[in-house]
């Protein structure tokens, strides 16, 4: 047999460790530093080690995780683990990741994967029921929302350029190309510009109102403006929760005008979109399903573990249409029930991320979540309502979902960014930085399912008081 494989008692070890250390890290969780007192001269030594030439214990390597990977990492999962819109996962995520690591499917080819691409189909069937897309929609299971955003303004370019965009790209002579959102938009946005070769220059950052939310006057007149000049608007992004403050765009507003303008138009929703299952949200998130794609992210509020991100198109084909391939290596047989996945995005390998989702949906079902995401809201606006009552606190935007935005009252920029990385420095408690117009403080953002009023009292208590010890 060979060296890389195990034995039965060896994959009994293996099972015993892993289960161990599982146990011992969710119980001793809220003890620890959230942020961890970083032992260099350790982590260094694993940057210099050399490379193995012989075999080392499985109960070393554990013991190794326990005393150096775990001292040294941030506890995401702990209750005052607030700073991204990343959560805390779900129970059941972790173990789904080990059964999909042991599968070792390549989720791209559905003769590779037969199973896993029929879950991953109900998955994405599941997500377009629920902002209404036709039946000729579809999408593809991602990374996250960064390359859901690539995938769909991938398709979106390549719907204006047409043929052209496979065979020359943009050097076909044509009038440069510009896209438009607002100025609360993700970073993967400009990101995607840039790979795609569209330039960061033609994408128009449109100005948001009181609100946060996208100014359409603005926007229509940037549109306007723009094809007098000789350019080819082509797309617009809205935001389905901005990364800021939480914001949600006007959807079916820019339904409408896309529509009119013949516009192609994207929702980042990989923040907000899944809050569509609270009924407290819905109506925010219903216009969806108007859009011609969506990015959405299972490892925000369906509470899987990283990665699993997810696009949806209102057709189809105009992935495969701007990702399609047929090499001679490749055995591609068409089939009426299932998709090969290699034609709708540019990973050729691509593992089993649909299991985690599948799995999570059916064991806890879609109202648990519902549940969970109102719970995450509910605890925004505790926090926000204890700031307003706070005299040494103030808001920067209102709480409308389940991030906050606060600063010191009667303080500067130097002065809140100290106590934001005092907290943080200290393990007491990580959040992150705020920006709201200009104005600098410190953001707290709800997707820990250990979170509880106990932990927000102590963190705005802590924070004052880093204020006071200066």
């Amino acid at each position: 047999m060979s060296d890389l494989l195990f034995t039965e008692d060896m994959h009994a070890e293996a099972a015993r460790l892993t289960q161990s250390f599982t146990s011992s890290y969710h119980a001793g969780l809220s003890e620890r530093p959230v942020f961890p007192d970083v032992d260099r001269a350790a982590l260094l030594r694993l940057m210099q080690a050399p490379l193995p030439k012989t075999a080392e214990p499985l109960a070393d390597l554990f013991a190794e995780l326990e005393a150096v990977i775990v001292e040294n990492s941030t506890h995401t999962a702990h209750p005052r683990f607030l700073p991204y819109v990343q959560p805390s996962p779900n129970a059941l995520s972790a173990y789904a990741e080990h059964v999909a690591a042991v599968l070792n499917q390549n989720c791209n080819l559905w003769h590779l994967s037969p199973a896993a691409h029929a879950i991953e189909q109900t998955v994405l069937r599941w997500f377009a029921g629920l902002y209404g897309f036709p039946a000729e929609s579809g999408g593809i299971i991602t990374s996250g929302g960064s390359m859901a955003n690539l995938i769909a303004l991938t398709a979106a370019r390549d719907r204006s350029l047409g043929d052209q965009a496979r065979a020359q790209g943009l050097q076909g002579g044509n009038a440069p190309l510009v896209l438009y959102t607002s100025d609360e938009v993700h970073s993967s946005i400009d990101k995607a510009i840039s790979v795609l070769g569209i330039g960061t220059d033609c994408l128009r950052h449109i100005p948001t109102d009181e609100h946060f939310r996208i100014r359409l006057d603005v926007l229509e007149m940037a549109v306007a403006e723009d094809r007098r000049a000789g350019l080819r608007p082509f797309c617009i992004i809205g935001n389905a929760g901005t990364v800021t403050t939480g914001a949600i765009d006007p959807i079916g507003e820019l339904a409408k005008y896309c529509r009119r303008e013949d516009l192609w138009l994207h929702i980042d929703g990989a923040y907000g979109a899944l809050a569509v299952l609270s009924d407290r949200f819905k109506a925010g998130m219903s216009d969806i399903g108007l859009a011609d794609s969506v990015s959405l992210d299972p490892h925000k509020f369906l509470f899987c573990s990283f990665e699993a991100g997810c696009v949806l198109v209102r057709d189809k084909e105009t992935l495969s249409h701007a990702f399609g391939a047929s090499p001679s290596y490749l055995t591609l047989s068409e089939d009426p029930d299932f998709l090969d996945f290699a034609n709708y995005g540019p990973q050729l390998s691509r593992g089993f991320k649909a299991l985690k989702v599948w799995w999570s949906l059916k064991h806890f079902g879609a109202d648990s979540f519902a549940t969970a995401i109102d719970r995450m809201a509910d605890l925004a606006a505790y926090m926000g309502n204890r700031i307003e009552r706070h005299p040494g606190l103030e808001l920067l935007a209102p709480v409308v979902f389940n991030c906050v935005c606060f600063r010191l009252a009667d303080s500067t920029v130097s002065e809140n960014r100290a106590v934001l990385k005092a907290l943080v420095d200290s393990g007491d408690a990580f959040l992150g930085p705020a920006n709201v117009k200009g104005e600098i403080g410190l953001r707290a953002c709800f997707m820990n399912l250990r979170t509880t009023e106990e932990d927000i009292d102590f963190i705005l208590d802590r924070t004052v008081e880093l204020k006071s010890a200066g």
